[in-house]
């Protein structure tokens, strides 16, 4: 699987407004909404359900990184958004930084196979040299869409 395969160019937020987590969370989830057109896809339940789940254990995974997750009955497929944010947000990340880059990722509760292929994918490229200084200087959302690109190619 490869980060393009889950998350479409229109699913980049370029610059976050938000300064807290859920604030973060529920500008992507509205992107999201927008995108994907998926009457399952109920903005309030779902950033519920994603705010909880950072309550079992934040997904602020280190090196300004956080792949909020969840699995919501009724879609289909793994649908996945990036947002960035320049300042950086509190995601209780394991390092203890701030987190400027967010993968949101909302799975199908009847594919978990997928869901975990997902994570994966993101895991690998966040490995990748300067993975995250590329993301944070990318001017426009076409730049940033062209990196994950470029990484689907390096993960291959």
């Amino acid at each position: 699987m490869k980060l393009t395969d889950f998350i479409l160019k229109p699913a980049i937020v370029k610059e976050l407004e938000s300064t807290d987590k859920k604030g973060a969370v529920t500008e992507i989830v509205e992107t999201m909404k927008g995108v994907y057109k998926s009457e399952k896809l109920k903005v309030n339940e779902v950033v519920d359900l994603l705010m909880k789940r950072e309550k079992i254990g934040s997904t602020g995974i280190g090196n300004s990184i956080a792949v909020p997750h969840i699995k919501i009955d009724g879609i289909k497929t793994v649908l996945g958004a990036f947002g960035r944010s320049s300042a950086g947000i509190d995601f209780n990340a394991i390092d203890g930084e701030p987190v400027h880059l967010i993968f949101l990722i909302l799975g199908s509760a009847d594919d978990p196979e997928t869901n975990l292929q997902a994570l994966r994918c993101i895991a690998q490229v966040a490995k990748q040299p300067n993975f995250c200084k590329f993301l944070k200087g990318a001017k426009d959302v076409s730049e940033i869409y062209g990196i994950f690109k470029e990484l689907d190619e390096v993960a291959k």
